[in-house]
């Protein structure tokens, strides 16, 4: 599933933070896959004027419900590029349901902010970003999710405990498995 090298890394940068590897840098028209070797494959091109307005990436050596790694929406104050470890606090889940074989299920997104970031650094809890931050994110999955014609459901938001339960799961699941 991973290149060897992301088999090293820990899904914890500290008791605090997570490692997070980026496959979509902010600022994308492209959608980037992670494929075993390690390689960058680009998967879709969003529709012009349309690119993502985080960095969407995984915590490694962890495993979601879904069957892959912890899925991680990255909130910093500029681009990094693909393939960057970038050390994050968790601050919240937003909630989705997407269809999967024709079943509607949950594919939940755990969001974080850079440490390193001067603009997001200090940010705990997802309700401390600036009004409406959530909602546009959200807006920008249901647009995704639209343009691939896979039906999608908001479901709603959690705070940073929940999202680090979700983690604490995710670590456990990897370890178990």
């Amino acid at each position: 599933m991973f290149s060897d090298d992301l088999k090293s890394v820990p899904p914890r940068a500290s008791d605090d933070t997570v490692n997070v590897f980026v496959e979509t840098p902010k600022g994308s028209r492209h959608k980037y896959d992670i494929d075993d070797k390690g390689l960058v494959k680009i998967a879709l091109e969003l529709p012009e004027g349309v690119t993502f307005p985080f960095s969407f990436g995984f915590v490694p050596n962890t495993l979601a419900p879904d069957g892959d790694a912890l899925d991680i929406v990255l909130i910093t104050a500029g681009e990094v590029p693909a393939r960057s470890l970038i050390e994050a606090r968790l601050i919240g889940v937003l909630k989705m349901s997407n269809d999967e074989s024709g079943e509607m299920v949950r594919n939940d997104r755990v969001v974080a902010v850079a440490t390193m970031s001067r603009v997001f650094g200090q940010v705990h809890e997802l309700e401390e970003l600036r009004e409406g931050f959530a909602w546009d994110i959200e807006e920008f999955f249901d647009t995704y999710n639209r343009m691939i014609e896979r039906p999608f459901d908001i479901v709603g938001r959690g705070d940073a405990e929940e999202a680090r339960r979700m983690m604490a799961e995710a670590v456990e699941a990897a370890e178990a498995g």
